[in-house]
């Protein structure tokens, strides 16, 4: 049962089959759906979601997103996920989570930064409306908020991609976890099949809509964990940075 108390938002989903990859895990890109269903119901169930926010011309837009995996989840498991407000500034609002298992384990936490967009301006707006809505809760911490990530150096390999009519989300733009898969798609298989992903921490920056073409490259860091910094780049500018851990 989907239930908020004292501001943490509780909610139970189960691992499905189409959210699996290699060895039946949960693939990474499901982690940020769960994470993203999750808050979208709470804040839709206290009435500062984005059918409010698109009553007055504006939208949740996500800024900056991380996690750190102690344990994959598997097909079939049933997950235990908390969600709630930190903080909620003039422009933005912090939202932690984390998800358990049936025995209370912790298996994966992580924290967000959603921005207000004005949808005509295309631009950042104030979100002073909804702040009655929200129970903040700034006592409960997870893995620190999303910090500014600096971007590729050397770029070690690289793709290209388009953004095509799938990738779009009810804003009209490429949808935040598209660019994430966009990263991982054009790893090397040394990494993903070879390598566990323990931590990513993403920045958006910048809109991608239809039909523009960007470049994904990689700067790889071996210090006994590998450690790549990728960014999807348009017109020669970070539309999106990830630095990802793998062990």
């Amino acid at each position: 049962m989907n239930k908020e108390i004292e501001g943490i938002w509780y909610e139970e989903q189960v691992v499905k089959s189409y959210q699996i990859g290699p060895n039946y895990t949960l693939k990474p890109t499901a982690i940020s759906e769960l994470f993203q269903e999750a808050a979208g119901n709470h804040s839709n169930a206290k009435q500062f979601g984005l059918r409010e926010m698109m009553k007055v011309g504006k939208a949740w837009v996500l800024g900056t997103y991380k996690y750190e995996v102690f344990h994959w989840p598997k097909w079939t498991d049933q997950l235990n996920i908390e969600t709630w407000v930190f903080d909620i500034q003039k422009f933005s609002s912090q939202r932690n989570f984390k998800i358990l298992d049936q025995e209370g384990r912790l298996m994966i936490q992580g924290s967000s930064n959603w921005f207000g967009l004005d949808l005509k301006k295309r631009r950042p707006t104030t979100i002073h409306e909804f702040e009655d809505c929200v129970h903040v809760r700034g006592d409960l911490t997870t893995s620190g908020p999303p910090k500014k990530l600096k971007g590729v150096e050397k770029v070690d390999f690289s793709s290209e991609r388009e953004a095509s009519y799938s990738d779009l989300d009810p804003v009209n733009h490429v949808n935040n976890i598209r660019y994430f898969e966009w990263m991982l798609d054009s790893l090397t298989t040394d990494i993903t099949q070879k390598k566990i992903l323990k931590a990513v921490e993403i920045n958006y920056i910048a809109e991608v809509v239809l039909s523009e073409k960007v470049k994904i490259i990689h700067e790889v860091i071996d210090d006994g964990d590998i450690k790549v910094i990728s960014a999807i780049m348009k017109e020669n500018k970070p539309a999106c940075i990830i630095h990802s851990v793998w062990k």
